[in-house]
């Protein structure tokens, strides 16, 4: 019984200490430690390093694509990366991997692939996409990994372009506002 008495004594003993801790910040302090009712700003969460690539719209082109190749091939040489001039992949020294790394954020994507990361309806509206194709004629479904419409031969995505761009239109119109000019106003 005395050993029982004095065991609960010293846990009380130091567990004051610590309950202390969990009460409101004195003053206009900035707690230590995030508390339920001091969480931690939103960019403190969040990596720094965490930024979106840049989005190609479907309005942009070879010449805006071109352009962030450029500033990518930029970031690259300025850190001693050797790159070379028929597109191939550069060569990067281990020393110079992780800075290398930053410059891959240059890189766009398609706004295809940004709606395929994000967008938890994305397989669904592009089965919309490719019945569009279907009821013009063309032979698609979707599938592979990543998901996207496969064509039934070697010649039917370059027959289906134009249809293409006209179902994409009209099945991801919501999505596609967001896209618009997209590269024009995250140009490097």
């Amino acid at each position: 019984m005395r050993i029982r008495t004095l065991c609960a004594v010293a846990a009380a003993t130091l567990l004051i200490p610590l309950l202390a801790g969990c009460g409101e910040p004195a003053g206009n302090e900035t707690p230590a430690v995030a508390t339920l009712r001091s969480a931690p700003a939103a960019s403190a969460s969040a990596p720094a390093a965490q930024r979106e690539r840049p989005v190609l719209g479907p309005d942009d082109g070879k010449a805006e694509y071109d352009r962030y190749m450029v500033a990518h091939r930029k970031c690259l040489t300025d850190l001693g990366v050797t790159v070379p001039d028929d597109h191939e992949k550069p060569r990067i020294r281990p020393e110079v991997r992780a800075a290398a790394e930053k410059c891959d954020l240059l890189v766009p994507e398609t706004w295809q692939d940004r709606e395929r990361r994000i967008d938890p309806q994305y397989e669904d509206r592009l089965r919309e996409t490719a019945q569009c194709l279907r009821a013009k004629g063309h032979n698609v479904t979707v599938g592979g990994d990543p998901v996207s419409i496969l064509y039934g031969d070697g010649t039917g995505a370059n027959q289906a372009y134009d249809d293409l761009q006209a179902c994409e239109k009209q099945v991801f119109k919501e999505s596609l506002k967001k896209y618009r000019g997209a590269g024009n106003a995250k140009t490097p």
